[in-house]
């Protein structure tokens, strides 16, 4: 009986010890919320109902329910409007019968999900496992510090969709409407973007497919509104009034200009777009009568753009068929066909061993929209035109996870660059039957493998975060942890014993691109069981060692 109320016992230490280290961010201004209306205790004794008649639990306490009662653990009710939290815990502890106290926290799910709303109706996020890789970044900015662009080709894209806006890319060096090319570029207010037809940087016409498109590559995450798209934090450039083939090429022309002037420039004027995205094309055509539009992929390339476009929303052969874009042969484009919720390939989609790299989710896909009359809203939006942009996302993505090997020639060489990143997706799919033999790669977009493949290409010394390897030496009197974290920000590494106390704290650096470990001298300590914990913010990860 002895053993079995030991076990119970050490059980809830254990469970103390996680539910006491996420309070003690509080220097951190991270502290988790607890509920506010009750305490929650484990007695000493099996008989709850004695607390009743202690004279101390009235003037605080109006009830208990019990919790856990095998393990001698209830909850103490209180009245918040009376007594606050840190009245009630002082009155729990000075309890006779009370023998362990402590609030009662709301548990932090260790998972990167966004907190936008209709993110449960995005099943296509998780079937391309981007939730996987928004544990190592959620976009926004390379390692070297680069404003990541990517620049949608549209008819019309509604700005001023609240998932929208914060995304937006402004030319910072344009001054809009006076009429002067401000920054050189050779272009006249250019400010928001451009717009071949016009000549100016109008949005087009905003209906809900450039909205749509939009939505996917780049809809604010974690803003509690909406959707997220394949980046929370991403600048889209505006190419609008995208219908005809020289606004097409004049389109890309403007893309590529700005590019190659961040490039020339180091990064001072221009912009670094990484991808463009066309969900457009021409059914059944052959290359050879869009020479010029063909040419414009290897032109932009030499950049260090890389162009995803849509295939066909038909079944059928393109190698045969024909289409444009995704007929065109340049390495630095990326045809993009349909895939199911399952990852099957759609009925309904194009298909060609030689010319279509990879399906993506492009069925039903819920984003952002414009519901009529510049009306912000959602709905779905379905075929290539969906898939494409969760492709354009993900080259946008890793352009900003941490591993310099990745982009660090991104300005030197960029059409290298261009091409790693490009090899990184198309290498790294999710293999599908029906997708074989009628796609280069066989598979459908995979972001969790592509980010496995980054990992490796900095010889693991970046990833989601985990506790690599514990080495103890003199009966555990020196520790050696090997860890791994998805940037090099600082983190922290603390020591708690078993009773949750912090024994040992200290702020960790990484190093980039080698294996990264913390010393930790014990021999100070009393013999027994403790936990080494490293992190920051809400995500934190424990490993056990006993000294002896």
């Amino acid at each position: 009986m002895k053993q079995i109320l030991l076990a119970l016992f050490l059980v809830f230490r254990t469970f103390a010890i996680f539910a006491q280290i996420p309070t003690d961010l509080r220097s951190e201004g991270l502290e988790p919320s607890v509920k506010s209306n009750e305490i929650l205790v484990q007695l000493k004794g099996n008989d709850p109902y004695s607390l009743l008649q202690s004279q101390s639990f009235a003037p605080v306490f109006i009830n208990w329910r019990p919790v856990a009662p095998e393990w001698r653990m209830y909850a103490l009710l209180f009245d918040p409007a009376q007594h606050s939290l840190e009245t009630a815990m002082a009155a729990a502890q000075k309890l006779p019968e009370v023998q362990f106290a402590q609030f009662n926290h709301r548990i932090l799910e260790r998972n990167v999900e966004p907190n936008d709303p209709s993110w449960s109706l995005q099943d296509d996020m998780t079937l391309i496992k981007a939730d996987k890789a928004w544990d190592s970044s959620t976009g926004g900015i390379s390692p070297n510090g680069d404003t990541i662009v990517v620049a949608v080709l549209e008819k019309g894209i509604l700005f001023t969709h609240p998932d929208l806006a914060p995304n937006r890319w402004f030319n910072r060096g344009e001054i809009p409407g006076n009429k002067v090319d401000d920054d050189g570029n050779g272009y006249i207010d250019d400010f928001a973007g451009w717009n071949p037809r016009n000549l100016n940087d109008d949005t087009g016409t905003n209906g809900t497919h450039g909205t749509g498109v939009t939505g996917i590559i780049g809809a604010a995450g974690n803003n509690n509104q909406g959707v997220t798209g394949v980046n929370w934090n991403i600048k889209i450039m505006a190419i609008c009034n995208i219908e005809f083939e020289d606004e097409i090429i004049a389109g890309y022309h403007y893309v590529n200009t700005m590019r190659r002037l961040y490039n020339q420039s180091g990064g001072k004027k221009g912009a670094f777009v990484v991808a463009t995205n066309a969900s457009f094309g021409i059914d059944n055509a052959q290359p050879e009568a869009h020479p010029l539009w063909c040419a414009v992929y290897d032109s932009t390339g030499i950049n260090g753009i890389l162009n995803v476009g849509a295939t066909t929303n038909a079944n059928s052969n393109v190698e045969i068929t024909g289409d444009m874009p995704t007929r065109c042969t340049s390495q630095y484009l990326v045809a993009v066909n349909n895939v199911g919720k399952t990852g099957a390939k759609s009925l309904t989609t194009g298909y060609g061993k030689v010319s279509i790299d990879l399906g993506a989710p492009g069925t039903d896909t819920y984003t952002t929209a414009n519901l009529g009359t510049n009306q912000p809203g959602y709905a779905r939006l379905g075929g290539t035109s969906a898939a494409t942009p969760h492709v354009t996302g993900a080259v946008g993505l890793l352009y900003s996870f941490n591993c310099k090997t990745l982009s660090s020639d991104a300005l030197t060489d960029p059409a290298a660059c261009a091409r790693r990143v490009r090899d990184i997706i198309l290498y790294n799919v999710e293999p599908e039957e029906s997708l074989k033999s009628v796609t280069t790669t066989g598979g459908y977009l995979n972001l969790e493998k592509a980010l496995a493949a980054v990992v490796k290409l900095c010889n693991g010394s970046v990833g989601q975060m985990k506790l690599l390897d514990l080495f103890t030496r003199e009966n555990g009197k020196n520790i050696t942890l090997f860890y791994q974290v998805p940037n090099f920000d600082p983190y922290y590494f603390k020591v708690y014993n078993t009773s949750g106390m912090l024994v040992h704290e200290e702020t960790l650096h990484p190093l980039e691109f080698q294996a990264n470990f913390v010393e930790f001298d014990a021999s100070q300590l009393p013999n027994g069981t403790y936990y080494l914990t490293i992190g920051k913010g809400q995500k934190w990860v424990s490993r056990k060692f006993l000294k002896i």
